[in-house]
């Protein structure tokens, strides 16, 4: 695990090529379908150098995972505040 929050947690991956991914599983909650569907919305909608690009998702057995590029340098969080 390399990261949480309320919602969510996220792991680090490692596809067989060796492509670091940041893997975002989101917590059972009442309107956690909503978060899901909206961020996949709003990350597509964008595009931008400094925004992180999603890779994938995927929605079985009532788990919602967002895969996205992973962030070498740590989370936005510690780059914006210097921790």
């Amino acid at each position: 695990m390399i990261g949480k929050g309320g919602s969510s947690r996220v792991y680090r991956g490692i596809l067989p090529d060796g492509k670091e991914l940041a893997v975002k599983i989101l917590k059972p909650s009442a309107d956690v379908l909503k978060q899901f569907v909206s961020e996949i919305e709003i990350i597509t909608s964008l595009n931008h150098p400094n925004i992180i690009s999603l890779f994938g998702f995927c929605f079985e057995d009532n788990n919602l995972l967002l895969v996205y590029d992973l962030l070498s340098r740590g989370s936005l969080e510690d780059n914006l505040h210097g921790i």
